[in-house]
């Protein structure tokens, strides 16, 4: 009997300390990235390491740039202090999101119908338009494609493929008033050298290229004008099963626009009233048929 009664305790244990392992699998299983984030007090990211987006300051080592900085500012309330950057090429990007080697995509990626397939962006933080270097003094009254179409003594430099080469096409800058180069340094060059009178880049490379300190003779052409569908709309993406996650960083980003956060992020990376996003454009709308 004692036997019996010893061999029925040893099963009823077993059988519970089975179901405390399946229960205690089940939770982990349960728990959504959102939460592991919030548990673990880290957030691992994706970056290409080019600036502004998100890179490695070669003086710290830390991970900085315009959506890092967002990223910190958005979650160190919540209690996410780490930033797990992981470096990789930009084609790699969302390849290495959907395979769950990042939370999240901090790197400048544009929203397009075709990344809303398979990701869900945030509320797009940065207008990503076209932008104009001139001469010192802007000799040529430059501000837009239609000034470069309308003055046939205008000869304008892109990039070979550009986004911006198809723009000013489009807004009837006739191809044969178009040099196409094959990198950025050569398009300034040929602006110093006289060849072009204008080199147009988006805005971001046009802000980076004004700041390191080889300005001298040349400058932004403000305002360049130009219409909003011209004009790429950077995000944060997530996982499209991530959800709650993309809404928690939704209402964080909402509040630092609200308390002039994003504001002062922007002036810190040299971004104004071009790259503001206006209060109509939103994921979905950017989205279309993709969201």
């Amino acid at each position: 009997m004692n036997r019996g009664i010893r061999t029925l305790r040893a099963a009823l244990w077993i059988a519970l300390a089975s179901f405390t392992l399946v229960a205690a699998s089940s939770a982990a299983i349960a728990e959504t990235t959102k939460e592991r984030i919030l548990r673990e007090g880290k957030i691992v990211i994706g970056i290409h390491n080019r600036s502004p987006w998100g890179f490695r300051d070669d003086k710290t080592g830390e991970a900085t740039g315009w959506h890092p900085d967002l990223l910190k500012a958005a979650f160190s309330e919540l209690g996410v202090e780490e930033l797990d950057i992981r470096v990789t090429e930009f084609g790699a990007l969302v390849p290495g999101l959907l395979a769950g080697r990042f939370d999240a995509v901090a790197s400048g990626l544009a929203i397009t119908p075709e990344r809303c397939q398979q990701v869900l962006f945030g509320m797009p933080d940065l207008k990503v338009p076209d932008a104009a270097i001139v001469l010192s003094g802007n000799p040529k009254k430059i501000h837009g494609y239609a000034d470069i179409a309308a003055q046939a003594e205008i000869t304008m430099g892109a990039g070979r493929g550009s986004v911006v080469a198809r723009n000013a096409i489009a807004m009837g800058v006739p191809q044969e008033r178009m040099l196409l180069f094959p990198d950025i340094e050569a398009n300034i060059s040929a602006l110093r050298a006289g060849r072009i009178d204008v080199a147009v880049l988006s805005s971001p490379t046009v802000i980076g290229l004004l700041s390191n300190g080889k300005a001298a003779g040349i400058e932004r052409a403000l305002p360049f004008e130009i219409v909003d569908d011209q004009a790429n709309f950077a995000a944060i993406a997530f996982r499209r099963e991530d959800g709650d996650l993309r809404e928690l960083y939704d209402e964080q980003l909402a509040r630092l626009k609200a308390d002039g956060t994003l504001a002062k992020i922007m002036e810190k990376y040299g971004f104004g009233a071009p790259e503001a996003v206006p209060d109509t454009m939103t994921a979905e709308k950017l989205c279309g048929a993709g969201e």
